[in-house]
């Protein structure tokens, strides 16, 4: 199940977050809430203070950090290898050691690709995460080979890269970003992963869920409770929407 919540006022989301941590079944449980960032922690940690005597045995976690986690404990080849195509810090690694080798660049150099540098990987690594979190269509089409005019002409060389980045990971059990999805999705009924899935998932977001974390939702949401609590930017005041999904 996945129930949302969504409003333009930030202390009607924290009072239904608080109804949820104050459930009595589950008080003495622990319980993880899902945020953006550790700034939203600190005011999240005031407000539910203010509005809780007691909130006992509560941890935060960065949204994009859980899920990866999860995916993770999915698959068994997965567990012992950095996540590195999630993480900037990993995946500028793997660009240096593409650059290193000049016949793995031919295709930069025609292109009339400045490469030859940190400065590039840094920049590559970046652009990369950010298509796997907000464009995760993009990475898809370009590892099944299907054709997109909008970005063909202004990609072809990113694409190429990346193909390089995989063919890279192949031998730490990373065939692609579309076969790690599809493992996921395969093994979600899997008893030995289930316990890693908690009974009930709450993300507290003052942003939109991007693209790559609302998929891996859609996926858990009927084997869990996931209770997402979103800030709604809208002109009108006091705007708030419930949504239950299943």
């Amino acid at each position: 199940m996945l129930k949302i919540y969504q409003s333009n006022q930030m202390n009607f989301l924290v009072t239904k977050l608080c109804k949820k941590i104050q459930s009595k079944k589950n008080f003495f449980n622990k319980k993880t809430i899902l945020i953006n960032n550790t700034y939203i922690k600190q005011w999240l940690e005031i407000q539910i203070s203010k509005k809780l005597t007691i909130c006992m045995n509560t941890q935060y976690v960065e949204i994009s950090k859980f899920f990866i986690n999860l995916i993770k404990q999915s698959d068994y080849k997965l567990k012992t290898v950095k996540p590195s195509i999630f993480e900037v810090k990993y995946l500028k690694w793997i660009l240096m050691s593409i650059i290193s080798k000049k016949k793995d660049c031919i295709f930069l150099k025609e292109n009339g690709i400045q490469y030859n540098n940190y400065e590039f990987c840094l920049h590559m690594a970046n652009v990369f995460v950010k298509y796997i979190f907000f464009q995760p269509d993009l990475i898809y089409t370009w590892e099944q080979e299907i054709k997109n005019n909008i970005w063909e002409k202004k990609t072809i060389w990113q694409k190429k890269l990346w193909s390089v980045v995989i063919q890279k990971k192949k031998n730490s059990g990373i065939t692609s970003f579309t076969e790690i999805i599809n493992n996921f999705n395969r093994n979600i009924d899997n008893s030995c992963f289930l316990k890693f899935i908690p009974k009930k998932i709450l993300i507290f977001s003052n942003t939109s869920i991007n693209p790559f974390i609302t998929t891996i939702l859609h996926i858990i949401k009927n084997i869990t409770s996931i209770y997402l609590f979103q800030y709604a930017f809208k002109k009108k005041k006091n705007i708030q929407i419930h949504q239950l999904i299943f």
